[in-house]
């Protein structure tokens, strides 16, 4: 993105390894994720994605050197090519009731599982878009990429799309809380998703709702569905309750600036 790119051509800095797979290897750089990706890898929106099927073996604390366009790990250098964009498009008012409503539908009881790992008291404030919400999501749940703040991370996207007037107290929130609730990754893509940024998964979903074709978004749900162990029902329900939330408020708000 163009966020990673103005990081990686900075001045060149030391990193540390932070989680390292085959698919994905994870940099804490100055408090921040950066993350170098296999072709196969989530397409995260703090990543570079690499041609290689497979990174080498790293372990947590290997060094690494970041900046002038490229990112040296210990048996791979990756030199920044290209740009893509991932931010979220922009839902209209007339896209977001019929959306709100093929989500819902394509939905169905297949996020149960995640809902019974909830804390209940947070998600009716997020339902109710209360701020306070975000003090019993964020960081709950095991994992990189916590399931609260999975959907946390959905509601600030879909927010960001649809221009929701609660945006800023939400966002305003998990921003100056996160770094210090939760994990280094995590942090990190929702600080992403407080900009409107997601995978490619997410993005394809708000744009299907976009067409009112139910059989289009019943395909992006289920991509989305598929990623990671909880993450992507995270990031489907966070939005379902962004877009529905907005049902609930008067309609002189939905055009309401960021």
């Amino acid at each position: 993105s163009v966020s990673v790119l103005g990081t990686v051509c900075g001045p060149p800095r030391s990193a540390a390894v932070l989680h390292a797979g085959q698919d994905a290897v994870y940099l804490d750089l100055d408090g921040a994720c950066l993350g170098v990706l296999s072709s196969r890898a989530v397409l995260v929106p703090c990543g570079v994605r690499t041609q290689r099927p497979r990174l080498p073996a790293l372990h947590p604390g290997d060094g690494a050197t970041v900046g002038g366009g490229s990112i040296a790990l210990p048996g791979l250098e990756v030199t920044v090519t290209q740009i893509i964009d991932t931010t979220v498009g922009v839902l209209v008012a007339d896209d977001i009731a019929s959306g709100a409503h093929l989500l819902r539908h394509a939905v169905g009881d297949r996020l149960a599982s995640a809902i019974a790992e909830l804390p209940e008291d947070p998600m009716r404030r997020l339902a109710a878009c209360d701020s306070a919400a975000v003090a019993g999501l964020l960081g709950f749940g095991s994992g990189l990429t916590p399931l609260g703040d999975d959907v946390l991370a959905g509601w600030l996207a879909a927010a960001v799309a649809t221009r929701h007037p609660a945006l800023g107290a939400l966002r305003r929130r998990v921003v100056r809380s996160a770094r210090q609730r939760t994990t280094t990754l995590s942090a990190t893509l929702l600080e992403c998703a407080a900009c409107g940024e997601g995978v490619p998964q997410f993005r394809n979903l708000l744009r299907a709702m976009a067409t009112g074709d139910p059989d289009r978004v019943e395909r992006a749900v289920d991509d989305l569905l598929d990623i990671g162990g909880t993450s992507g029902s995270g990031l489907v329900l966070g939005a379902l309750a962004a877009v529905e939330s907005l049902q609930l408020l008067s309609p002189s708000l939905q055009g309401a600036s960021r």
